[in-house]
């Protein structure tokens, strides 16, 4: 795997060093600075900025620490900025039918302005992907959709949108898996314990829009078309999560949603 995957190195303390050399970078126009490197304790989690003081997180992962926990972000001027998790609300049941694994985290303060927060799709998402034949679990897409997720380590990996299930129709979930093209099949790696509860997005017009959040068995074997994991997704839960955030702010907040409009919608 080229290290042009990975979003920043450590240099030591609570410094990163941005990769000039990553597949996605400020001067090709892809703001990562919103993507946090660390959360204390547990690593390579998933942080990602989805307001001024509101970050996206995977409930499998936000369940395991004890607040405050503080979370690190660097600019692309290599300036690192540390902040605190101060309170964390789950978006949906914590277990069962409806459970997302979806959690907003609220910081301590509104993060510098060097720092972005990130679009997410909207709704009507799924209107603008052309769906395959239903099978008993899923809808497949035809084609896929491409996307980047991130594991542990903090690399830009390609991966596909291959379906959505119809199981749990209260809080769908998308299945990821290993590309078959051979381009971005290569600019993958197998999947291992710790990768998930990092963010999945897919790029628009230049610029990283956030899906959700992602999680999945470690080991899973690297062939093309083989499953990475399973995700929720932002898209049906927005107005809870709006409301979450401004709970949480005791303020109004709402996600950003980008506009679809330019292209085909199949509704």
């Amino acid at each position: 795997m080229s290290t042009t995957n990975i979003m920043a190195t450590y240099v030591g303390g609570t410094s990163w060093t941005r990769n000039t050399n990553c597949i996605l970078r400020d001067t090709n126009g892809y703001d990562t600075s919103g993507i946090a490197l660390n959360i204390y304790g547990i690593g390579g989690q998933g942080a990602t900025l989805i307001s001024n003081r509101h970050v996206l997180l995977a409930a499998h992962v936000s369940s395991t620490f004890t607040l405050p926990q503080t979370v690190y972000f660097v600019n692309n001027s290599n300036t690192t900025f540390t902040y605190t998790i101060t309170a964390v609300q789950g978006v949906g049941p914590s277990s069962g039918t409806g459970y997302t694994d979806i959690s907003i985290g609220y910081l301590n303060t509104t993060v510098d302005a060097s720092l972005t927060y990130y679009k997410v799709f909207p709704s009507n998402f799924l209107d603008y992907l052309q769906l395959g034949s239903p099978y008993p679990t899923f809808t497949y897409l035809n084609p896929h959709l491409p996307l980047f997720y991130m594991d542990q380590e903090k690399k830009f990996l390609c991966g596909d949108l291959d379906g959505v299930s119809l199981v749990d129709v209260t809080s769908p979930k998308l299945s990821l898996v290993f590309s078959t093209d051979a381009n971005r099949f290569s600019n993958s790696e197998q999947v291992v314990g710790g990768d998930s509860g990092n963010v999945i997005f897919a790029p628009v017009d230049g610029e990283i829009v956030v899906l959700g959040t992602w999680y999945t068995t470690s080991g899973l074997p690297k062939s093309a078309g083989n499953s990475i994991g399973i995700s929720s997704y932002i898209c049906p839960n927005i107005s809870t999560i709006n409301s979450i955030m401004t709970s949480l702010a005791g303020t109004s907040y709402s996600l950003t949603e980008i506009s679809l409009s330019p292209f085909y919608s199949y509704s």
